[in-house]
């Protein structure tokens, strides 16, 4: 009876409002087993109330809960499933709907105290093929890919691995379907290492990668599958021991070319200054091949503080960073991530947060940065200044002249074109998480 209700009230004001509604997605939720799902939603305009529901679901599609959300401009709000969700084991995904097209937001699974990983929230519907970049499932890691179809009719979504081998995923009429690598074979398959998902209209997913319980490890990364590419990739932070051998990361690199070609990149390299050390000559990717290693395997230049890959067709892929005690791993996607503005949704207050530019053109950037409570009160406000090619990465903390310790997460303004992403660390230093800037 309660879903019935939920039901024929939100119809109910969509008929009476007249409205039309933005969606924000968040393909998966997890509560059980020791997982958590935190979820946070942000209004970007600096003029317009933003109001709306967030609506859990189950894997067939069926209505769980629905919490009414109303933000201020520049609002936040956050929440952890579990506490403010009914029936949240039932929960497999959940929806944002709200009257304005200014929503941004993330996803946090984690188990806590062992690792933790952040998800873009989707608001672009995926229309054709999704390549998955990179997949590991062998002794030390397994890989989870979870995907919502948004459409009314039942699909069947295609994966076809680099090894030429395919299984099919039946995703339920606006319903989900989540599985991991050795459940579709029924054993871990080392051999597998990307994917290519077809009849991907109308789905959006995010992918899991971490370790196993035989690992020594305690990684946990993902990312938002999107049908996406472009001709030049942006990794806009290095930080390894071979670079600096005192420290306390190491630096992933993936960039992969579709199956329909094979790639002709060029690595660019720069120093913090924006000195570029070293233009690789042209490397072959093959089709349905990675360009693929650590900072250390590249061989890059050992001042190397960002990166750049340029490729004669469209590629995809992402940047890791993990500790070199194994206990803590983060990534982000580095396709299409340029831009100039954003956000970083999160200032962690239990741990720390670190933020990084990287102006990627030939003239200086000035940069407009606010810190803002959840309630959309301005904290701060600070320019930074980056010559061209120049990065920056630091803690907000340092960045502010003011006072930010009140503030939940930071915008940013730029007259020139920057790459920009953020960390998020534990106080207790096991969980990390990456993302772009949003």
């Amino acid at each position: 009876m309660k879903q019935f209700l939920l039901l024929i009230s939100l119809i109910f004001s969509l008929v009476l409002s007249g409205t039309a509604y933005a969606y924000l997605y968040f393909p998966h939720s997890d509560t059980t087993e020791g997982w958590e799902t935190e979820i946070a939603i942000i209004n970007t305009s600096a003029t317009q109330t933003l109001s709306g529901s967030l609506n859990a679901y189950s894997n067939t599609g069926q209505l769980i809960d629905s919490i009414a959300i109303t933000l201020a401009p520049h609002g936040r709000t956050q929440i952890i499933v579990s506490q403010e969700l009914s029936n949240p084991s039932s929960i497999a995904y959940l929806i944002f709907a709200s009257d304005i097209d200014t929503a941004v937001g993330y996803s946090k699974l984690y188990k806590e105290g062992i690792y933790r990983a952040a998800i873009p929230a989707a608001s672009v519907i995926n229309t054709s093929d999704i390549y998955i970049s990179h997949i590991a499932s062998d002794y030390d890691w397994w890989t989870m890919i979870s995907l919502l179809n948004t459409t009314s009719s039942e699909k069947t979504a295609t994966l076809t691995f680099n090894t030429g081998e395919v299984q099919n995923i039946v995703i339920p009429a606006n319903g989900s379907n989540t599985t991991t690598i050795r459940d579709l074979f029924g054993v871990q398959k080392p051999d597998i290492k990307s994917a290519v998902i077809t009849n991907a209209n109308g789905i959006v997913g995010i992918e899991l990668f971490g370790s196993t319980e035989e690992s020594p490890y305690s990684y946990l990364s993902g990312i938002l599958l999107k049908d996406d590419t472009t001709t030049t990739i942006y990794y806009p932070h290095i930080d390894s021991n071979y670079i600096d051998s005192s420290s306390y990361w190491w630096t992933g690199i993936v960039a992969y070319s579709p199956p329909e070609y094979s790639s002709q990149i060029t690595v660019t390299s720069y120093t913090k200054e924006g000195i570029s050390l070293m233009t690789t000559d042209p490397i072959t990717i093959d089709a349905n091949g990675k360009y693929i290693g650590s900072v250390e395997t590249l061989s890059l230049p050992y001042a190397t503080a960002w990166i750049k890959i340029d490729s004669d067709h469209p590629i995809t892929g992402f940047e890791l960073f993990g500790t070199q005690n194994g206990n803590q791993l983060g990534g982000y996607t580095g396709v299409n991530i340029m831009g100039r503005q954003g956000l970083f949704p999160k200032i962690e207050k239990d741990g720390w947060t670190g933020i990084a530019f990287v102006n990627i053109g030939d003239s200086q950037a000035s940069i407009i940065l606010t810190a803002y409570d959840n309630y959309g009160n301005t904290i701060a406000t600070q320019t930074v200044t980056l010559p061209s090619y120049t990065k920056q990465v630091e803690q907000p903390m340092n960045i502010f002249t003011q006072d930010i310790s009140s503030a939940t997460y930071i915008s940013y303004s730029s007259d020139r074109d920057i790459v920009a992403f953020q960390l998020n660390g534990s106080s207790d230093n096991m969980m990390l998480d990456g993302l772009e800037g949003m």
